[in-house]
């Protein structure tokens, strides 16, 4: 429980790091420090932005800010091969480990949120959530692990459902000319979608309960 407890601290301060080197440091700078890795700077990204996902107290935005200004609206690319690795990653984890492995990893707070979306699972449910609630993506890889739903479809509806919300940021990220303004508007279309699908909640439960007056 400790080494977790210093890990965590760790990526913590080095994700607070990041942000301070970007916000510091001229872009140019920035990007011709994580150029000169090579095919290493990528996959340095991935790989922490992976790891954000994984241990999902962690947020992803301060390794976006900055990878903003090495790889431009194109950083949203490796975003989204992180979280199609996450999809797999998680999945397992919670699969082949159970539900006390993923109470460690999204932490005691959290775990009420990953029982309400496995109480509720199903393929036409982990559509609408995939779409709608990409910011809950990680809670809802390790749900779907604790129940009995069969990997492959789980996968294809996942990698699938959450095309759009890719493409729609990656259209509107080249209205940013800042990180700061790219990081807004991946939490604005984030938010947008979670509005959405709250909104179409609260109508079918008011549907349902009329429905159910007149019967």
């Amino acid at each position: 429980m400790k080494s977790k407890f210093i890990a965590i601290i760790f990526f913590v301060m080095l994700f607070l790091f990041i942000y301070l080197v970007s916000v510091t440091f001229p872009e140019k700078v920035i990007r011709d420090f994580i150029n000169d890795l090579g095919f290493m700077g990528p996959v340095v990204y991935v790989l922490l932005t992976l790891f954000s996902y994984i241990v999902a107290p962690l947020s992803a935005t301060p390794v976006t800010y900055a990878g903003f200004y090495a790889f431009g609206a194109n950083v949203i690319f490796l975003n989204t091969l992180a979280t199609y690795i996450s999809f797999v990653v998680n999945f397992w984890i919670a699969r082949k480990w159970g539900r006390s492995i993923v109470k460690k990893l999204v932490g005691k707070a959290d775990l009420a949120r990953v029982d309400k979306l496995t109480s509720n699972y199903g393929l036409v449910t982990l559509v609408f959530v995939r779409i709608f609630q990409s910011s809950i993506g990680d809670f809802v890889s390790f749900a779907a692990g604790l129940t009995n739903m069969k990997f492959w479809p789980y996968l294809i509806i996942s990698l699938i459902a959450s095309v759009p919300g890719m493409l729609i940021w990656y259209s509107l990220s080249f209205y940013a000319k800042t990180p700061g303004q790219f990081v807004a508007i991946m939490l604005a279309v984030a938010g947008v979608f979670s509005a959405i699908f709250i909104l179409g909640n609260e109508v079918k439960k008011l549907l349902k309960k009329r429905a159910s007056g007149i019967n």
